[in-house]
């Protein structure tokens, strides 16, 4: 059992407050067993158990609700005999039509607190953020980090573990299964996604085209894209496409949250360029099980795993420039502003000249990391060097 204490410590102190909270993320990441914990965390709190409400919408028992009435019949039949204050937790919302006005109405109507959980990232989009503006928090939930990995795993060989993350990611039950089990594992939640949230959403019958950029952008992980890039790919399989297909099918990638985009962003002149934008995939499993056997982008791995490690602890992200070098990402939270670059191993002076010297060249004062898989400390000019494990396990 994984405790999830860094979003269980998200969530505790909004217990009890005038604010709906929603916790997003892609197909199962997590989410049902997250509100199961806040289940147990109400208990604690000393709530009966007939004054918590959990609806899956995924489940036997209410997948066949589709629409707000009919959630409201569920909703008035489970609440009539309760007395004082109650607390209602729907797993994947975006199941039931007009589910905005459902909550909204739950939230006027009721002395009751409400937990939502779903897997659109536009999900807030809709009448939900117009109607409640200040008045709900989103909670955005990935897969395992290598610590909650370590956790569940124990044992201390911490390389091999590593490298077992690092090929099949940090889906949680791929934990439980051996190597093949995990493939058709992730194969079978990117199907499904795949197949729920895009094709079925949109009505797309262009699916091919949605498979092929996919595992172009597994291909090019760390690469920045371009429709010129896109275009001699899938020349190769005589897929044609116009530039605002291709776009519509990207933000469906992200909509899905299979896929998250990084803006560039130019150090000196302070400004943001929406051309030549890198994609990461949410985990980067998917690419050993969309890819097979083709040779991984090990650099372009670890930087998605670095990539969604700062987003897991809620930083803003972006791709760096300064003159004509890149920075990895510029990631600010708070007060706090990192610089960081991510290689393979610094095995070279040519490499350690590559990786370091952009980061030389930024005259502020805020903190600058280059992370590799070595074990020795290449640490100089005021730039820190951090082995890839003791930055996963340490550093945020």
């Amino acid at each position: 059992m994984v405790k999830r204490e860094l979003y269980i410590d998200k969530i505790r102190p909004l217990i009890d407050k005038d604010i709906i909270k929603v916790i997003t993320g892609i197909r199962r990441c997590g989410k049902s067993y997250f509100l199961n914990l806040i289940v147990e965390e109400l208990k604690n709190n000393g709530i009966k158990d007939e004054n918590i409400i959990l609806i899956n919408l995924e489940s036997m028992k209410y997948n066949s609700l589709k629409t707000k009435e009919e959630l409201d019949d569920v909703v008035l039949n489970l609440t009539k005999n309760i007395s004082g204050r109650f607390y209602l937790l729907f797993d994947e919302i975006q199941n039931i039509e007009r589910w905005e006005k459902a909550i909204t109405g739950y939230k006027v109507d009721f002395n009751c607190d409400i937990y939502i959980t779903g897997s659109n990232s536009k999900l807030l989009s809709g009448e939900l953020a117009t109607f409640l503006a200040g008045r709900y928090m989103e909670i955005k939930m990935y897969p395992f980090s290598f610590n909650e990995f370590l956790s569940y795993k124990g044992g201390n060989n911490e390389m091999e573990l590593f490298q077992e993350y690092f090929k099949y990611g940090g889906m949680p039950f791929t934990l439980e299964l051996n190597s093949q089990q995990k493939i058709d594992y992730l194969n079978d939640i990117y199907n499904s996604i795949v197949l729920k949230d895009i094709v079925e959403k949109y009505k797309l019958r262009d699916v091919n085209l949605l498979n092929r950029l996919i595992l172009y952008i597994l291909d090019n992980i760390g690469n920045p894209f371009s429709v010129t890039g896109i275009s001699k790919y899938l020349k190769h399989f005589n897929i044609g496409f116009s530039n605002n297909t291709l776009y519509n099918y990207l933000q469906y990638l992200e909509n899905a949250l299979i896929i998250s985009k990084l803006p560039r962003e130019d150090i000196q002149g302070k400004k943001l360029f929406k051309l030549s934008e890198k994609y990461y995939v949410t985990d980067h499993g998917f690419a050993a099980a969309l890819l097979g056997e083709r040779q991984q982008n090990i650099g372009g791995i670890l930087e998605n795993i670095v990539y969604i490690e700062f987003l897991r602890h809620g930083y803003d992200v972006s791709v760096g420039r300064i003159k004509n070098y890149e920075i990895d990402f510029i990631c600010r939270k708070n007060k706090r502003k990192v610089y960081v670059q991510v290689c393979f191993q610094l095995n070279s002076p040519e490499t350690q000249e590559r990786e370091f010297r952009p980061l030389k060249l930024i005259d502020d004062n805020f903190e600058k990391i280059v992370i590799s898989m070595d074990d020795f400390d290449f640490s100089c000019d005021g730039i820190k060097h951090l082995n890839m494990i003791k930055f996963l396990k340490e550093f945020i």
